[in-house]
């Protein structure tokens, strides 16, 4: 692939992502991270990604804004076996807080693991392969905000990615089930408990289908990173959720530029 042609592929996916990321923001007692699609091939491969999004909103003349910051890593110890960490960061305030309508800053984290195993289905000389994967997680956080809770999440994703030494493009569909606890009403009257649908938040978990597109373009080890992932519930809530977020990133394939740089001292 041309060199002119790699900056175009970079910008469109840019464009998209910017476009993407700024549409809207609000505030939800859960929304879904990005997720880890490592596209692992071999014994030795490392992944990490870094991405996020960020949006403004005028609200009546009261402007909020959000941020998510996502961080994941990967790494295949033996052969077809791979593990995974992953840390989000969610915040969002306001310019004005207006604590008894419940319209107040929100900051929620993330951090869990997890394993799981590959199989490359077939691999080229020239780059291109075609992995499915599969992977089974843990991890846990707090969120703070009108309410204040602490929940833990499980989660088992299935995927399938094709990779080519300038492009990548990956499918997960990602099944969370989120638990909450210590629900702490930070306030709050029980009519307000009431009205937000969190008398029973915390007496089950929730699951959530979750499924993921990933593009990347760039060079060999380092590639721009878009991805537009989508989560619906299993069953009604009387509590609100985000249905869909867009992260736009960078991703480093840590064995790739180890192998680059010995070719250029060659």
């Amino acid at each position: 692939m041309k060199t002119q042609n790699i900056k175009q592929l970079l910008m469109i996916i840019a464009l998209i992502g910017l476009i993407s990321v700024h549409t809207s923001c609000s505030r939800y007692y859960y929304q879904p991270n990005a997720v880890n699609t490592p596209m692992l091939k071999e014994k030795g491969d490392m992944k990490v990604a870094i991405s996020g999004s960020s949006s403004k909103e005028n609200l009546d003349g009261n402007y909020s804004k959000s941020s998510l910051l996502n961080i994941q890593t990967a790494y295949s110890p033996i052969k077809y076996m791979g593990v995974m960490a992953n840390f989000s960061n969610y915040k969002y305030s306001l310019g004005e807080e207006n604590f008894a309508e419940g319209d107040v800053d929100a900051h929620a984290s993330l951090f869990e693991v997890g394993a799981g195993g590959y199989y490359p289905i077939f691999l080229k000389d020239n780059g291109l392969g075609l992995v499915a994967d599969t992977y089974i997680g843990y991890g846990g956080g707090k969120l703070k905000s009108d309410v204040n809770m602490n929940f833990n999440r499980l989660f088992i994703q299935p995927g399938i990615s094709l990779t080519f030494p300038y492009f990548d493009v990956g499918l997960a569909a990602r099944i969370s089930g989120i638990k909450y606890s210590n629900l702490d009403p930070n306030g709050m009257s029980a009519e307000y408990i009431s009205n937000q649908g969190l008398n029973t938040i915390t007496e089950k978990r929730h699951y959530f289908f979750e499924p993921a597109l990933t593009l990347r373009g760039g060079y060999k080890f380092i590639k721009a990173e878009l991805q537009v992932t989508s989560s619906d519930s299993f069953k009604d809530l009387d509590w609100e959720y985000d249905g869909n977020i867009v992260s736009l990133g960078v991703y480093f394939s840590i064995e790739e530029a180890m192998k680059w740089g010995k070719k250029k001292d060659k």
